[in-house]
C-alpha cells in the first residue's frame, strides 16, 4: 500500500522523496559506503577528496530515486514517462536497426536501469540479458516488472537463445560492467584499471553480424525528465582480438558513465579480481580503512 501511495505523488515529487530516501541510506555506515567510495577514489584520482565524497554522497541519492522509478515501472502507464524524455543518437539506432541484422545495446548498471526499458521502449522494445537473483522471490518480481516493456528476458547462461532472438531482428539489452571472475572475461582498462571484463558481447557481435551500440539513460540535472543515449561503436569492432573489443566495451561504457557519474552503480566491486592479488585485495586496503569519512574532508 505505501508503494502504491507513493507512485500517485507528482514526478518530481517521487522523484525528489527517492533522493532524499538514498541520502538517508548513505548515513548509514556499512559496507556499501566503503565500496562506493573506493570505486570512486580508483577511477576518479585526478578529483579533491570532497568532490569524491561528493560523488560518493550522490550515488546513494541516485540510488534512492531508482527505487522509487523500479515502484513506477510496477504501475505507472509509460505514456506519463515518455513526453519528459528525450532521445539522443536516434540516427545511431536508426543506422544499426537498417543494417537488418538485429542490434546488440551495450548495457551498464545505472541507478536508472529497472525504467530504461520502459523509456526505450517508446521506439525499439528489446530483449534483455539479466542474471538470475538468488532470492526467487525478487528474481520473479524483478522478471515480471520488467518484462511490462521487454520483449522478453534471458538467463545470462543461454547464449545460443540470446543469439537466435538477434539473428530474428531483435535488439538485445546486455550489460558487461559487472566481474564475473577470469574464467569468462579478459582483462582490459576501465578507467584506467584492469577490470575483468566479460567476452560474450563480442562474440555474440561476431556470431550474429549484429551492430553494437551503448545504451546510456539518465535522470536530468534538474530531475525534470531523463534523456535517452545511443553510442556507436567504433567501425572496426568486432576485432579477432578479445582484449582489444573488451577495451572497447569498456572505454563505452567510460563514455556513457562521465555524462553523468553519480547515476552509475557504483556498488559492485568492479575492481574485485584483479591480475597476480587475491579477491577483493583493493576493497580491503583502501584508503576507507584509514578513516576518511566527511569530518575528515573539510
Amino acid at each position: 500500500m505505501f508503494l502504491w501511495v507513493i507512485n500517485l505523488l507528482p514526478f518530481r515529487a517521487k522523484i525528489a522523496l527517492g533522493l532524499g530516501l538514498g541520502h538517508l541510506l548513505y548515513l548509514i555506515p556499512g559496507s556499501r559506503v566503503s565500496i562506493v567510495r573506493t570505486n570512486i577514489e580508483l577511477c576518479f584520482p585526478e578529483l579533491p577528496r570532497k568532490e569524491r565524497e561528493d560523488m560518493v554522497r550522490d550515488t546513494f541519492r541516485h540510488f534512492g530515486a531508482g527505487l522509487v522509478e523500479t515502484v513506477m515501472c510496477w504501475w505507472d502507464n509509460p505514456r506519463s514517462i515518455h513526453p519528459i524524455t528525450e532521445t539522443v543518437g536516434m540516427e545511431h539506432l536508426e543506422a544499426a536497426r537498417s543494417k537488418g541484422r538485429g542490434v546488440i545495446l551495450l548495457g551498464a548498471h545505472f541507478s536508472t536501469l529497472d525504467i530504461s526499458a520502459m523509456l526505450v521502449a517508446k521506439h525499439y522494445p528489446m530483449y534483455a540479458i539479466y542474471r538470475e537473483q538468488k532470492n526467487r522471490v525478487l528474481n520473479h518480481f524483478m522478471v515480471k516488472g520488467r518484462e511490462k516493456y521487454l520483449l522478453g528476458s534471458i538467463p545470462h547462461t543461454s547464449m545460443m537463445g540470446a543469439a537466435r532472438r538477434i539473428k530474428e531482428g531483435n535488439p538485445l539489452w546486455y550489460s558487461a560492467d559487472q566481474d564475473m571472475g577470469e574464467d569468462r572475461s579478459v582483462y582490459a582498462p576501465f578507467f584506467g584499471h584492469p577490470a575483468a571484463t566479460i567476452h560474450g558481447i563480442s562474440r555474440l557481435a561476431k556470431l550474429t553480424g549484429a551492430p553494437l551500440l551503448m545504451l546510456a539513460t539518465r535522470r536530468r540535472s534538474d530531475n525534470s525528465g531523463y534523456v535517452v543515449e545511443y553510442l556507436p561503436a567504433p567501425d572496426e569492432f568486432p576485432l579477432d582480438d578479445d582484449v582489444a573489443n573488451a577495451t572497447i566495451i569498456n572505454e563505452m561504457i567510460e563514455r556513457g558513465i562521465r555524462s553523468a557519474p553519480a547515476q552509475y552503480y557504483w556498488f559492485h566491486r568492479r575492481f574485485k579480481t584483479q591480475p597476480g592479488m587475491e579477491k577483493g585485495a583493493l576493497y580491503r586496503r583502501s584508503s576507507l580503512e584509514s578513516g576518511i569519512g566527511l569530518n575528515s574532508l573539510q
